[in-house]
């Protein structure tokens, strides 16, 4: 076999750029790696759903090439293969279906899409079959437990994490994107709502909904940000996302949740003692090293949690979501010119035609979309639970304590209610990768919070916690047989 260039699984789409800048590798040549790594290894990981036609793929990338060799680039991501998230829509010209506006400005940045990653059904509003782990090999017996990737869009974090890509793009309405990204060992950030079009997208909530980046690191996200967030929305730092990675925490004024408070219970994944132990040592040595480099560090601020935003016997955002479901997601099909659905009865009714398939034994059941069909809600109902929502979330929560204590941010447990306090608020939220448990390996880390808009604050913190924190682990050999350097494809 010819030499390797580099390690797929480790591979960050900056170094690729430098790859490609200096004549080491063609984009086309990226384009056959990465397709070479899904075939050999989704049948196990189940991460992608789709991949776009491979002549049509090399014609593309062989005109970004074209492009890069006459001195032209795009973006600082010119030619590198990206995985998306199959409920946003991708155009018929790239040959791939959507099951589920800023992929535009992916393909205007010379991105190349090179298929959809896996998901749970509509995003876990009816849940069923995901991605594995990299990291574990083992059957857990909860949803949300320590062996299960976490979240809808764990196909868009198991493939980063296997190497199927250097970067992606997943979506959350609440914890979809932090969730996995923390057992992945990824980084993402959940942008505030509006900032990411959500035209294409396949909506659980456009109250809630935004698409995100996923990542092996702070400065592919920070350059992805650039490609994704429309500026007409929100201020995007001079010189990009980037310019506000700093590396240091010198200038960041930090207040911290109490891990004791602030994890989920027990229905989401049965406790383990000694990964929790573990877990809340590896967040108070945290707490510690922030404490003693921050400009400014508060200990256990009292931020509202998820058990605040219930409201006449209802947790608020499920009130949201039930609600606006059914015209959320027919506002959304009546946009598409073929489809085999047009409302959310026709899916009910086609489910149950088809229960063999969409309704198996391991998710028997449809009834969130079947209570969003025959809810009875009234607009006065879904007006109190969003006043509610935004109060808790933002004037009582995250901008009252930013306010009350002088800080930049607020940082927690990943696996908690902190993914539900963004989606109140409509605000910003991103993964800090910390760990990995001792008993069966997987990773796991810490969230950052932050008000409306501060997008540069959260990737300025993950910067310097990348900078503070050891790099992440590539996934262990043993998990799932592999050729860990994949680039032998390449010849030299």
């Amino acid at each position: 076999m010819p030499s390797a260039l580099f390690n797929a699984l480790t591979a960050m789409a900056s170094e690729l750029q430098s790859f490609l800048g200096s004549g080491k590798v063609t984009s086309a040549q990226l384009v056959e790696v990465y397709l070479h790594e899904i075939e050999a290894h989704n049948d196990y990981l189940k991460a992608v759903i789709a991949i776009a036609p491979r002549a049509s793929l090399l014609e593309k990338a062989q005109v970004l090439d074209k492009e890069r060799s006459n001195g032209k680039l795009r973006s600082q991501l010119h030619g590198i293969p990206i995985l998306v998230k199959d409920n946003i829509a991708t155009h018929p010209d790239l040959g791939m279906d959507t099951t589920s506006g800023s992929l535009a400005l992916l393909i205007k940045a010379g991105v190349l899409i090179i298929g959809k990653a896996s998901l749970s059904e509509l995003s876990w509003y009816k849940i069923s079959s995901e991605a594995l782990e990299t990291f574990v090999v083992e059957e857990d017996d909860t949803f949300g437990g320590h062996s299960n990737p976490g979240g809808s869009p764990s196909g868009s974090a198991t493939a980063v994490s296997a190497g199927f890509a250097p970067f992606s793009i997943g979506t959350e309405t609440e914890g979809s994107l932090i969730m996995p990204g923390s057992r992945a060992a990824v980084s993402t950030i959940k942008p505030t709502i509006g900032i990411v079009s959500q035209q294409g997208l396949i909506p659980v909530s456009y109250l809630c909904d935004s698409a995100g980046p996923m990542t092996k690191s702070v400065l592919d996200l920070a350059n992805l940000m650039d490609v994704i967030v429309d500026p007409s929305t929100t201020r995007i730092p001079e010189g990009g996302y980037k310019s506000a990675m700093t590396n240091t925490w010198a200038e960041i004024r930090v207040g911290v949740l109490n891990p004791a408070k602030w994890n989920y219970p027990p229905v989401v994944f049965k406790p383990d003692e000694g990964a929790t132990k573990q877990m809340n040592e590896a967040f108070q040595d945290a707490y510690c090293k922030l404490e003693s480099m921050a400009k400014s560090f508060h200990k256990y601020v009292p931020l509202p949690n998820g058990d605040d935003l219930e409201l006449d016997g209802a947790d608020c955002l499920q009130t949201l979501w039930t609600g606006y479901f059914k015209r959320d997601f027919e506002n959304y099909t009546s946009g598409l010119d073929e489809s085999q659905v047009y409302t959310l009865q026709e899916l009910v009714d086609f489910n149950l035609k088809h229960a063999d398939q969409e309704l198996p034994p391991w998710c028997p059941k449809q009834d969130k979309l079947e209570k969003a069909l025959t809810t009875n809600l009234t607009a006065e109902n879904l007006d109190a639970a969003l006043a509610h929502a935004r109060k808790i979330g933002r004037t009582e929560g995250i901008d009252k304590i930013l306010k009350e204590y002088n800080l930049d941010v607020i940082i927690g447990p990943a696996e908690s209610s902190m993914t539900d306090m963004a989606s109140a608020s409509g605000y910003p939220i991103a993964s800090l990768p910390l760990g990995y448990l001792d008993f069966n390996g997987r990773p796991f880390g810490m969230a950052a919070l932050a008000s409306g808009h501060q997008e540069a604050t959260l990737i300025k913190v993950q910067s310097a916690w990348e900078a503070t924190f050891p790099p992440r682990r590539r996934p262990p050999k043993d998990n799932f047989e592999r050729i860990y350097l994949s680039t032998t494809l390449i010849t030299a």
